[in-house]
């Protein structure tokens, strides 16, 4: 499913030259819920794709349904057995697994719900697929309101997050693109990166 409808953004930046956006939406994914009283909320998602109709700025992007992300997709970064047991974890199986709960810190942060592995393949799905769009040039801005759910790791949800698209997203970029140092660019800036484990 792909909605063409226009392509580029308004000028942008100081040279004036128009961007072409693409922006990742599925419209089933405002029906995923965390549950009662969770501050993640993916109806959200959908609130925003509400405004961006309505002020009219849908005509001047790209609008994409996301592929959904397989198996193999999110196993560039993550564990099989995690990838498997999120893909086999539903409301209705859980008390059967909760030492799998525990080991792949799922539980009151990252709750089971309904869809769940939807949601993932959705998400990851978005943002590999902006990545994607990048590298061969069919944008030059990709959006997926979706995803950013950056504290998921290797083998464990963390932080509301299950899938760590933008790990995914990341790898993808890095077929195309070459890594420099961050002293190369014209500009001075300091980057400072916190102490984590991925693992």
């Amino acid at each position: 499913w792909m909605m063409e409808t226009g392509g580029n953004s308004l000028p942008s930046g100081s040279d004036g030259v128009k961007r072409k956006i693409s922006y990742f939406y599925d419209p089933e994914v405002g029906n995923y819920y965390y549950g009662q009283g969770h501050p993640m909320k993916p109806h959200r998602i959908r609130m925003t794709h509400a405004l961006l109709a309505h002020y009219g700025l849908l005509q001047h992007m790209q609008v994409v349904k996301p592929t959904a992300a397989k198996d193999r997709d999110l196993c560039k970064f993550h564990a099989d057995d995690y990838v498997a047991f999120l893909r086999g974890i539903t409301p209705e199986t859980q008390q059967d697994q909760l030492r799998q709960l525990k080991r792949f810190n799922v539980g009151e942060d990252c709750p089971v719900f309904d869809g769940l592995y939807s949601f993932c393949q959705t998400y990851a799905g978005g943002s590999v697929g902006g990545a994607l769009k990048l590298n061969h040039g069919v944008c030059d801005i990709a959006i997926n309101w979706a995803g950013g759910l950056h504290h998921a790791k290797k083998c464990e949800a963390s932080g509301f997050c299950y899938v760590n698209d933008i790990v995914l997203a990341i790898l993808e970029l890095l077929k195309i693109h070459e890594v420099f140092p961050f002293h190369a660019l014209s500009c001075l800036f300091m980057v400072v990166l916190p102490d984590f484990n991925l693992d």
